[in-house]
């Protein structure tokens, strides 16, 4: 699918080429000089540098020679290793290199046409979100003795590789800003993918096996994905960067992995007999050269014993130059790091193989200085984010790669900090916090909860000043990948500044009806590790739930912008949370503004079927005032872990809370139990626990259905109210952890009318797509009555009322519509009366009496002139009626009386049933 491409500063290829062309002359581009200033910012340029155009270099210049190719790369005199090696996975796969190089075939020098050649090229670079399009000039910087001082190609005619590279450091401000990166920022800008860090445990690959062949798995699965693989090796304290080690290999160093093989080879190559399969891994060094000495190097004594023929049938080739072949065991034995760039692919047909993406822009940014706005209003909670151990709840997820160090300073891979977000430990990190000690605790103690820039977990009263970002798992346990992109800094290096900004990000699952800011920390579902980096990514597999994202800096304070982007395998919506309290609708503007903030926590229910028994279907409703949540059904399961979380913004605190276990049957569900749970004014600031047992309340109620009996219901409730506001706010946080042991439903006998009432007044409210289709049902038919009543209005002067009828049956049937939307209407799950619903209520069944005496005359006017003379023109004109207008009011008179009946007979089958399958128990109260 396209994208849409943006200008890199203002310079459009297009309209800047046909100036030229149109002018005669050759680009010259005046944001990106033919000067020092390209070049370097801190040192001078080497002496006898000039800038010249291809043709001034070579006499018949290419972009590209014989196709683009691993082996056309040399990195030249500057330390940019990451980049080249990003180059070279880029060339391996045509569908990524010309994304980056748009209209190859257009920009390439023409023999036959000189003429059309301006001097002008341009790339793409994929960066916070979007594609850039970046113009260059080809005047490109050669050396006193003729050579391309930077990368270049083996040909000395061709020129992509050092036309990019000169595109790329416009990007990022000039040549020597390029030294120093990280190829997983290259491999993003160069992709638009995800670039993931794998961290190798070398000690327990050597000596594991089965991980070892995990892990090559998971390398072998990636490449068949058309991910882009580079690994490096992470100099030790007191080792230099680039430095040979005695292998061979360079420290430091990025390799590309161009293979990932498992082959069959005979016994006496291998180093352990017995063993029948090879695991090999294809690696390139943007040198250009092979310097690996170990099994299956270049002259290894494996390759001697076999013929090329054998090579070539295995697959074990070599394409081009500085590529080589390594056993997987020596790669886990020295590499120390992997990086992974996934590709993410847009596409109308969706294969559930594919990620899917969505993302959000952000921005840490502090409180808007508005010396006349008032702060808006926030429930507090003395209930502070936990610190300490990553205690994540049993059955929340299960994080693969979660390393848990927070590397600050990824550019100098020889220095790793060892502290953690929650754990900050003695090392750099701690000295970096004493120096800034003084202004964080000045910015922690004046922070503005407008503000958006709180810091990680650590800063506990600032943590969750940071944006949010919401999402929700549905149905299954599903992986999903989360990555963090913080704005490119490395531009700004020329005024000093440019290093990235220490990131990371916090899961907690929240609520599964919350839909407003998080105030307080419950449950820590994932964490990130914290590193100045431009990305950080996490994988993680995620429970049903609602879940927020909290982007961070480490320290609060530190502004930018980011992008949050998640990619999952199903369908998911991710949205910001800017509001602390949930906007309340049209009709609620009428309703009492809520005063507490009520948090009920349903864990699980136990013992709902004996050993010789079938656990049936069961789900469970919690309701409060006029919401009501509900759990997915737990299918045969005896002891379902609901684990559910839900908030109330109570308008009504004397009202209770009702708890309601259903098991889902064929028909119809039928109700196992529940409990009503009350709060009073004495429950603030402290916490309660109240048993309940079957029918009988000690501190609290629970109802037995009168067409069943619940035997040993138990139920201890937790509440724990906190001290509310200045404004009489207050939270209240409510824990309910039913144990539902042994409930059985004992029908016999016959059931009455009044049992099969209750029943049905307690089915369970439908969801909410089903609900919005039968209130748009329910509206066509007096938009219909109204459309055709209006048009035909003087077409009937047999009965002149017909039409007048229609009308106003549409008018107060829509009346009747609207006003069942309306959450007065709703009934009270409790004792307690609202005068608004009684106003309601009253005018529904004012309204409904009004219809039921309009539809008689209806009915009158209507039948009593059937037939109609249905011809304009005939003799009689006041025997004429619109045909259409009559045979509407007709038919749609005549399907209510069908409707009617089809509804007496199902009601009728229905409890013809009830009295001869039902039987009801002496004991119950029927």
């Amino acid at each position: 699918m396209p994208e849409r491409v943006h200008d890199f500063q203002g310079q459009s290829f297009h309209k800047l080429r046909r100036s030229c062309l149109r002018r005669g002359a050759l680009f010259k581009d005046p944001l990106f000089p033919a000067s020092a200033q390209s070049l370097f910012y801190k040192r001078e340029p080497p002496p006898g540098l000039t800038w010249k155009r291809p043709r001034e270099i070579c006499k018949d210049p290419r972009l590209f020679v014989d196709g683009i190719s691993t082996r056309d790369l040399h990195q030249g005199s500057l330390g940019n290793c990451w980049m080249v090696a990003a180059f070279s996975c880029l060339a391996s796969e045509p569908s990524l290199w010309k994304k980056v190089i748009p209209d190859h075939k257009g920009q390439e020098w023409s023999p036959k046409h000189p003429d059309l050649y301006a001097g002008i090229f341009h790339f793409r670079f994929w960066r916070l979100g979007q594609w850039t399009d970046v113009v260059v000039d080809d005047r490109l910087p050669v050396s006193s003795d003729g050579v391309l001082l930077f990368c270049r190609s083996a040909t000395p005619r061709e020129f992509w590789s050092a036309l990019l590279e000169k595109a790329y450091a416009k990007l990022n401000g000039c040549y020597e800003a390029l030294e120093g990166g990280n190829t997983a920022e290259a491999l993003i800008d160069f992709t638009g993918g995800v670039s993931e860090p794998l961290s190798l445990d070398r000690e327990a690959l050597s000596l594991n096996g089965d991980q070892r062949r995990t892990f090559f798995q998971t390398l072998a699965k990636a490449h068949e994905c058309k991910s882009l693989i580079t690994c490096s090796i992470r100099p030790a304290e007191g080792e230099t960067v680039e430095s040979v080690m005695d292998c061979g290999l360079v420290r430091g160093h990025a390799y590309g992995i161009t293979a990932v093989k498992k082959v069959r080879v005979v016994e006496k190559l291998l180093k352990t007999s017995g063993m029948s399969r090879l695991f090999l891994v294809r690696m390139r060094n943007p040198w250009g050269t092979t310097d690996w000495m170990g099994a299956w190097s270049q002259r290894s004594r494996q390759w001697q014993q076999m013929s090329r023929a054998e090579r070539e049938k295995m697959g074990l080739v070599v394409r081009d130059v500085g590529e080589f072949w390594m056993d997987f065991e020596d790669f886990c034995r020295y590499f120390t790091d992997v990086v992974v760039c996934r590709l993410v692919e847009r596409a109308l047909l969706w294969p559930k193989s594919h990620w899917r993406e969505v993302h959000c822009y952000g921005e840490w940014a502090p409180a808007p200085c508005l010396s006349s706005a008032t702060p808006s209003t926030v429930f507090q909670s003395n209930n502070a984010p936990t610190v300490g151990n990553n205690n994540i709840k049993p059955g929340g997820t299960k994080q693969q790669g979660n390393r848990k160090e927070a590397r600050l300073g990824e550019s100098q891979q020889d220095r790793q900090k060892g502290g953690k977000c929650r754990k900050v430990k003695a090392g750099n990190h701690v000295t970096k916090e004493e120096e800034h000690g003084k202004l964080t605790g000045n910015w922690e103690a004046h922070m503005d909860k407008m503000s958006r820039c709180g810091g990680c977990i650590n800063h506990r009263d600032t943590f969750l000043h940071n944006p949010q970002f919401m999402f929700e798992v549905r149905d299954k346990e599903e992986e999903v990948l989360i990555c963090l992109q913080q704005e490119d800094r490395r531009i700004r290096r020329r005024e000093g500044a440019g290093d990235n900004l220490p990131i990371g990000f916090e899961v907690l699952k929240v609520e599964v009806n919350r839909c407003s800011r998080v105030q307080s920390v419950v449950e820590q579902a994932a964490s990130s590790v914290y590193m100045d980096s431009r990305s950080v990514t996490l994988r993680a597999t995620l429970v049903p739930g609602r879940y927020v994202v909290l982007p961070t800096t480490f320290l609060p304070g530190a502004t930018g912008r980011f992008l949050l982007r998640l990619f999952s395998h199903f369908h998911i919506q991710l949205r910001e949370l800017g509001e602390d309290l949930p906007s309340p609708s049209v009709f609620q503007c009428f309703l009492p503004q809520p005063t507490v903030v009520t948090t009920v926590h349903l864990r699980r229910a136990s013992g709902l079927s004996t050993p010789k028994q079938t656990a049936p279907d069961v789900y469970a409703i919690v309701q409060c005032e006029n919401d009501s949540i509900r759990t997915r059904v737990f299918k045969e399961e005896g002891n379902p872990e609901f684990n559910l979380r839900t908030i109330f913004y109570r308008r009504y605190p004397d009202t209770h809370i009702s708890i309601e276990l259903w098991s889902r049957g064929l028909l119809w569900d039928s109700v196992l139990g529940g409990a009503r749970l009350q709060t009073a004014e004495s429950d603030r600031g402290r916490c309660q626990v109240i048993d309940l047992r079957g029918g009988q309340s000690r501190s609290g109620c629970i109802y037995p259905l009168c067409f069943k009996r619940a035997h040993g219901v138990h139920a201890p409730f937790v509440a724990c109210a906190l001290p509310g506001t200045s404004e009489a706010k207050r939270q209240e946080t409510h824990r309910v952890d039913p144990l539902l042991n042994e409930v059985r439903a004992i029908a016999a006998g016959i059931m009455s009318s009044r049992g099969l009432i209750q029943r049905i007044r307690n089915t369970p409210q439908p969801s909410v797509p089903t609900l919005v289709f039968s209130k748009l049902f329910v509206c066509v038919l007096p938009i219909a009555q109204i459309a055709i009543g209006s048009l035909y209005l003087h077409d009937c002067p047999r009965q002149r009322y017909i039409p007048i009828y229609l009308i106003v049956s549409g008018v107060f049937g829509m009346v009747l519509a609207v006003l069942s939307c309306l959450p007065c209407t709703q009934e009270a799950k409790d004792d307690t009366t609202n005068p608004l619903n009684r106003v309601c209520v009253t005018w529904n069944s004012l309204t409904s009496l009004f219809l039921f005496c309009w539809f008689i005359a209806g009915n009158v006017w209507i039948y009593s002139i059937y037939q109609p003379n249905y011809n304009k023109n005939g003799t009689s004109v006041d025997l004429y009626c619109n045909k259409t207008l009559y045979l509407f009011a007709f038919w749609s008179t005549t399907a209510v009386y069908i409707l009617l009946g089809l509804f007496l007979i199902v009601g009728f089958c229905v409890l013809l049933c009830f009295c001869l399958c039902g039987r009801a128990d002496p004991d119950d109260d029927v």
